[in-house]
């Protein structure tokens, strides 16, 4: 069953982000030049579910999917969490540069920290935000509940 949901994710993660690469590429035809001008590269971002905890909690790995400009080494993804806890929230951040973007579908584990003197992650739902930047007009955003397991 695990398996079968973790083909399904990455089947709809591909299928999300296929726009985006299907972009790229077409602006990287040479006889399309016209076209490119008119119309962007962009690049595409998605939260994956679940994260997993770390450090009991001090901690999660967010799956990230992202496609960005091949070449580009100025593309990253900022990624916010913020989780219900009892009356409070556990809330956290972080970043990573995506290394030699390939204008394909990659993926990432980002590490998101909680904040210092706040509540712990636990496992449960939570909302993740994340912002891709890079060399395009933008940033691109994805914004969704996620699974949050040990």
């Amino acid at each position: 069953m695990k398996m079968t949901f973790r083909a399904a994710r990455s089947a709809k993660a591909a299928a999300v982000l296929a726009v985006a690469a299907g972009a790229i590429v077409a602006s990287a035809i040479p006889g399309s030049a016209d076209v490119s001008t008119q119309s962007p590269s962009l690049g595409g971002v998605r939260v994956e579910s679940p994260a997993k905890l770390q450090a009991n909690g001090a901690a999660l790995l967010v799956p990230v999917t992202v496609v960005c400009l091949p070449g580009s080494y100025s593309s990253y993804v900022n990624l916010q969490v913020t989780q219900r806890v009892g009356n409070a929230l556990a809330t956290g951040g972080g970043s990573t540069r995506v290394e030699n973007c390939t204008g394909g579908i990659q993926e990432l584990s980002i590490p998101v920290h909680a904040q210092a003197g706040g509540k712990p992650f636990r496992k449960g739902t939570g909302f993740a935000s994340a912002n891709l930047n890079g060399p395009f007009p933008g940033p691109i955003t994805d914004h969704r509940e996620i699974k949050i397991t040990n």
